[in-house]
């Protein structure tokens, strides 16, 4: 008989009191920078002075490298898998790893997503660590071993970030219960159990709508109310988020319950903070382009469950954001262009060398962007696109002189065979300048 997870791991149900705080409330003090040492001559002895520009150096670097992109764990459905990539398409903050957990309703057997879990999902603790930030997204959760149920545990306790949709707690129940039971379901400001008692109650319309809690301390949504975010259309099944205790809640969802219920969800969670919220993701309110300022609620929610600076300006953040994935695109139609060009035979180098060009231009713009440097990227990449433009004129150009070439060589070889055709057709139909005139036989004349 097959075991669930909390049983197979032998571990009791933590409460929210024990672990949890709300999120955005003060937590433990940190170290007070009057501890902290300072390099002075008395300090630090003068034959080891040349230590002081290595530690900058090494400083620097450090900094560095704390800007790189965030890498992203996602569980869950393919279809689903799927749709969340196409949502965050060209999105330069987030690296996404897939790991294919889910055999109920799909066209994937067991055998296969078991398969798959072994190849994709993180092998040891320390690779689990590498993931900044985790979303579960229809995940049949008894597909996973007790192993990778605890890593995910412990790397949220850690200070890994992560959101769970609705279809978690599915009203399969197999899969409801194996959320459940789960131990990386403690992790998270939604009640499971409490759900699985209501047999995971699901909205009576599958349209809704979203409010959003103005009174949340941190404006991780609230920045979006001028752009009309609240009256965006929700379309797809809802789920009741039962917040645990200590969680608060950014969002309210109405129309699809008798009474409004809790939407999205957040706690602080040991080191790690983490969301709930009561619909697909893409989907309900997520969904695009019903909601065109989706993909940038969501990245302010990583940027938020990562303990990142939250986004200040949406318009500038949002031309930014759209800077950098019109490149991508446009990058891509370029090169396209750029092989059609080469096919004919034509000299791309100069293309080429401008693509080199811009392609550096545009990693710069990125990296301002992942350093959070939003106004600065978006003055920048307005100029890398305005020379873009001028990119794609000279590869047009070169395309129409690779073509022009191309037709006059088609029509000096379609007029050459009308020449010889109708000069043949002239001589032997109408001149008939090779036919000799017939003469009677010689039986003929003697009949003559």
């Amino acid at each position: 008989m097959k075991k669930s997870l909390a049983e197979a791991t032998g571990r009791r149900r933590i409460s929210g009191k024990e672990r949890a705080g709300i999120a955005g409330a003060t937590g433990e003090k940190g170290p007070s920078s009057a501890g902290v040492g300072h390099l002075n001559r008395g300090a630090f002895p003068r034959r080891c002075r040349w230590l002081i520009p290595v530690v900058l150096l090494l400083t620097a670097h450090l900094a560095a490298c704390h800007a790189q992109t965030t890498q992203m764990l996602l569980v869950g459905e393919i279809g689903q898998i799927n749709a969340l990539r196409r949502l965050l398409g060209g999105e330069p903050f987030v690296s996404i790893v897939v790991v294919p957990c889910r055999a109920v309703g799909t066209d994937v057997n067991v055998k296969d997503t078991q398969k798959y879990i072994r190849l994709y999902f993180p092998r040891t603790y320390e690779a689990m660590r590498d993931y900044e930030f985790i979303i579960l997204t229809a995940t049949e959760y008894d597909l996973l071993s007790p192993t990778q149920d605890r890593w995910m545990y412990d790397s949220i306790c850690e200070g890994t970030g992560g959101i769970n949709d609705n279809s978690v707690f599915s009203v399969v129940g197999t899969i409801m219960s194996a959320w459940a039971n789960s131990l990386t379901s403690q992790a998270f400001p939604n009640d499971a159990a409490a759900v699985a008692e209501r047999a995971g109650w699901r909205g009576m319309s599958l349209a809704f709508g979203v409010t959003i809690n103005r009174d949340f301390r941190d404006p991780v949504l609230t920045l979006f109310l001028p752009f009309g975010v609240e009256r965006a259309p929700c379309w797809g099944v809802s789920s009741v988020v039962v917040p645990r205790e200590g969680s608060g809640t950014l969002a309210w969802q109405h129309g699809n319950f008798p009474s409004s219920q809790p939407y999205l969800a957040v706690w602080d969670y040991e080191k790690g903070r983490t969301f709930t919220c009561g619909s697909l993701i893409p989907g309900g309110w997520f969904n695009f382009p019903d909601n065109p300022y989706c993909p940038e609620i969501l990245i302010n929610m990583i940027f938020y469950s990562t303990k990142r600076k939250l986004i200040d300006d949406v318009q500038v953040f949002h031309t930014a954001r759209s800077s950098i994935i019109q490149f991508s695109l446009r990058m891509g139609i370029l090169l396209s262009l750029k092989d059609f060009i080469d096919a004919f035979g034509a000299d791309t180098e100069a293309i080429e060398d401008e693509t080199s060009e811009l392609d550096a231009m545009y990693q710069e713009g990125v990296q301002q962007y992942i350093d959070l440097d939003f106004l600065k990227c978006q003055e920048h990449m307005s100029g890398v696109l305005a020379r873009f433009s001028e990119a794609e004129k000279m590869a047009m150009k070169i395309k129409d002189l690779a073509l022009f070439w191309v037709y006059v060589v088609e029509w000096l070889v379609v007029s050459s065979v009308l020449c010889i055709s109708g000069f043949a057709l002239w001589t032997l139909m109408v001149r008939r300048r090779l036919y000799r005139p017939t003469t009677p036989t010689r039986l003929g004349r003697g009949l003559g």
